[in-house]
This record gives structure tokens, sequence and C-alpha cells, in this order.
């Protein structure tokens, strides 16, 4: 633990005891101003430096990590959803699945073979949202061929075509 957390964590305390303190004695504004107070310093505490300095942390890039069987590698990429604009083979348009979807989804990857390459859709239930750029899925699927993908919604954008970043 970072000295600069601990110290935050201290603060916290205290503020935190001052603010219980002051609450029965009659001090009502001065109470929940050291419980305000300490829940900030808790907080900032909590926070990595780099959040806590209001800059964004870069993703993660690797090489071709070696794991170990049935280990976890996790490669951060941020991309680009392609074919949102297709409807799906039940004749559902997914432009206007995207509509009704507010980002918070689960959504799943599966991966399957398209024209004898690797591809990946990325799904919301049953209802097909897009796919991974082909190049994308064939890197992946050279990197990691036994890997199983998780994703999650970055940004839904878009007017007359929408656009899912994940």
């Amino acid at each position: 633990m970072a000295k600069k957390q601990i110290i935050l964590y201290v603060v916290a305390a205290l503020f935190a005891v001052s603010g219980v303190i002051a609450l029965p004695s009659g001090n009502i504004t001065g109470g929940i101003g050291c419980i305000v107070i300490a829940a900030v310093c808790f907080l900032l505490a909590r926070k990595p430096a780099k959040e806590a300095a209001g800059q964004q942390e870069e993703p993660r890039k690797t090489g071709t990590p070696a794991a170990a069987s049935g280990s976890r590698i996790a490669e951060t990429i941020r991309t680009k959803l392609v074919g949102v604009t297709f409807d799906n083979e039940d004749g559902e348009n997914r432009q206007d699945i995207l509509r009704t979807m507010t980002g918070d989804e689960d959504i799943t990857v599966e991966k399957y073979t398209y024209n004898g390459e690797p591809a990946a859709c990325i799904k919301w239930g049953n209802k097909v949202l897009g796919n991974l750029s082909a190049e994308l899925a064939k890197d992946l699927a050279r990197k990691y061929p036994q890997a199983r993908y998780t994703a999650e919604i970055l940004e839904i954008s878009g007017g007359g075509g929408t656009n899912v970043w994940l």
C-alpha cells in the first residue's frame, strides 16, 4: 500500500470518528461535513494513482504471452463492432436492437468460421449485434486459439448508422 493511501485512510478514519462524535452532541452540520470529508478521503485512497491524477489508464497491450494451461491472459483491445447495419437471419434489424440498448447489457463473444476463416460475433442473448473485424478475429485466433473472449460495450453512437465500441 502506498504512503499516500495510508495517509488518506487515516485522515478518513479521523474525520469519520469526528463526525460520529459531533452528531449526538447536536452539531449536525459539522458532523455531516466530517462524514462527507471522510467519504471523499476514503474514495481517493481507493482509486489507482493514475485515475486519481485524472489520467486514464492505458489499455494493456501484450506481445504473445505464453500462459500455462488453464490460466487467464488479459489483453485489452478497444475496437469498433462491424456489420451492425445488417439484418439477422430471423429478419430482425441489428440497428433496431441497438436502439433499445443502454450499453449496460451483458454481451457474449461467439467464435465461428466464415468462408474458412476465423470469425467472432457479438451477441446479446440470442441476438447478433455485429462482428469483430475479420482482421482482428483472425489475429486473435492465431494468438489465442483456445481462448474464450469477454467483451463489454464502451459506447453506442451514431445517427444514420450506429457505431458500437467494445
